[in-house]
């Protein structure tokens, strides 16, 4: 006895299964990257509250940036608070998984 199946329009198949797979991890991208944005409001040292207000989430073509617009988030990061330690912005990033690269980019 013979068996034989042919497989038609596979190639289509695969294209949406793969579409579906990446549309899947991105949306997992932003869960991880949304809870990662909660955990630096969370570990960022307040007084006022707008360093704290200041974290957003800015989704690219690659992936997504969580940025601090506070003026001195750097000298936060850096320990002028009792309520932080120095590079917590890195510490809470590495629990997250290992960067591609730089965790903080200071742009002046």
């Amino acid at each position: 006895m013979k068996f034989q199946m042919k497989l038609l329009n596979i190639k289509n198949e695969f294209m949406k299964l793969a579409g579906a797979r990446k549309e899947l991890s991105s949306r997992q991208a932003a869960v991880v990257v949304g809870v990662l944005k909660e955990d630096l409001v969370q570990n960022t040292p307040i007084d006022t509250g707008f360093a704290r207000e200041s974290w957003k989430i800015n989704k690219t073509d690659v992936g997504h940036n969580v940025t601090n617009t506070a003026e001195y988030i750097e000298r936060l990061n850096q320990g002028s608070s009792k309520q932080a330690p120095a590079h917590f912005i890195e510490s809470v990033a590495l629990k997250y998984g290992r960067p591609e690269g730089t965790i903080v980019d200071i742009e002046r």
